[in-house]
């Protein structure tokens, strides 16, 4: 057997995961069960099945939530067996479900990817995206999936540099940019930079890093993976200041470079951190409204978001309704700092949506790649927004982000999707409008 498949042994085929597969919810399949796809794996691995079509099925199905591993009394590496046997899969059948060619520039944290950002923004501004789907070749497939996925605005995110705040600087912290941050999170690294900023710290965006490997790592691409990993390991260097990383999908897999790449990232594992973690040990000061709130100002060397609108003031309540991303729940479990920290934010109702316990169907690139299953699964959770009627999703992860705000587009329901670092800056600085059903952080600029 594969030596990396070896701790399959350790699954005992006891069933207590099935409840909690979001996939065998869904089709009552074995094969699409943590058990069944082990069995697979197993016989992938022996050379008793061979990687046809059917089997790479069930296993490229797996959203990689992880909710089998949190509860796994045999405590069974489940997260880590999928991604040695995509590897395997990788190796026998060759690449698997990709990412439409004309997307990818997009995941690039590189000057390809800037650039392929700069025009996605310029498509954004000129409202083409409805004839552009229409047009024959776009409108159908992955492709047409795809751009259906594409955000509606966007801003650019902070280059890289370091921002100082007006003051004598408190500490240091790196910025986790990733490679999503260019094309999709320029509102939420903005954001996040200028809350760190107002708290006194030195914010910086290191010009070394670039994607985290996730998708790499995920799709079955371990070499590829591992040289990104040691890119990042040389470009946050090991001075011992915190690496905040927004994402919760990014942050798990910055976390996991010691299984990736060995001993040499134990050190820079344990720098990880979660904002809102960060910012609770920061106490009320953050949320001190005397003080006038962050200045967009403040963060020297950078342009800041300018928002419109006002804070909820007097007995003024805004509901925001919180999706806990997957990885977050299963795999960091640090949705507690997350919510109470949204909590603490003056004027805001926190309530988590219905069936925060089960996946959106995001899955990092799975939105796209499995259409079908990755709709089911978000369905009841738009529902649930219906119901809520909340002023805004807040959540941890990007890839839930654009998952939401498409189907939430196609549902008809407007209701911005946003980071903790968005909100909490919106009401801080007295940019939110309850009146104003729209993401208080987008510019066009």
């Amino acid at each position: 057997m594969n030596s990396g498949l070896k701790d399959t042994d350790r699954c005992v085929m006891c069933g207590l995961c099935l409840p909690h597969c979001p996939t065998y919810a869904l089709s009552r399949n074995e094969g699409d069960s943590p058990r069944g796809r082990i069995s697979l794996m197993q016989a992938l691995a022996s050379g008793r099945l061979e990687a046809d079509a059917r089997i790479s099925a069930h296993l490229d199905g797996c959203l990689g939530c992880r909710a089998c591993e949190a509860m796994c009394p045999s405590g069974v590496p489940f997260g880590r067996l999928m991604d040695e046997a995509r590897a395997l899969l990788h190796e026998q059948r060759g690449e698997g479900p990709a990412l439409p060619a004309l997307v990818r520039p997009l995941l690039r944290a590189d000057g390809a990817g800037r650039a392929a950002a700069s025009m996605l923004r310029v498509y954004q501004r000129t409202g083409i995206h409805a004839l552009v789907t229409r047009l024959p070749g776009l409108s159908a497939g992955r492709l047409g999936r795809a751009l259906d996925m594409l955000p509606r605005r966007t801003v650019a995110a902070p280059s890289p540099g370091l921002y100082r705040p007006s003051g004598d600087p408190r500490g240091r912290v790196y910025l986790f940019t990733g490679c999503t941050g260019a094309a999709f999170e320029g509102n939420a690294l903005t954001a996040a930079r200028d809350l760190l900023v107002h708290l006194g710290y030195e914010v910086e965006v290191a010009a070394g890093q670039g994607c985290c490997g996730a998708l790499d790592l995920h799709s079955g691409h371990t070499a590829e993976a591992r040289e990104v990993a040691e890119r990042n390991l040389r470009g946050f260097g090991d001075s011992g200041v915190p690496v905040i990383a927004l994402n919760s999908g990014c942050r798990t897999q910055l976390r996991e470079y010691p299984v990736l790449v060995g001993e040499q990232a134990i050190a820079f594992s344990g720098r990880v951190k979660d904002l809102c973690g960060f910012l609770l040990e920061q106490g009320s000061e953050l949320f001190d409204l005397s003080r006038g709130g962050p200045d967009p100002g403040a963060a020297r060397g950078g342009d800041p978001v300018r928002p419109e609108g006002r804070a909820p003031t007097g007995d003024t309540t805004v509901r925001i309704a919180v999706h806990l991303p997957c990885t977050l729940r299963n795999v960091l479990r640090e949705q507690g700092a997350m919510l109470e920290l949204l909590r603490r934010v003056p004027g805001t109702e926190v309530v988590e949506l219905d069936g925060n316990d089960r996946c959106c169907g995001a899955a990092g690139s799975h939105m796209i790649t499995h259409p079908a299953a990755a709709d089911a699964l978000l369905t009841p959770k738009v529902e649930a927004v219906r119901r809520l009627a909340p002023a805004a999703i807040v959540t941890a992860n990007i890839g839930c982000s654009l998952h939401f705000q498409a189907g939430l587009r196609k549902a008809g329901l407007d209701v911005p999707v946003l980071t903790p670092a968005e909100w909490i800056l919106s009401v801080v600085s007295g940019q939110w409008s309850v009146e104003k059903c729209d993401n208080p952080l987008t510019t066009d600029n």
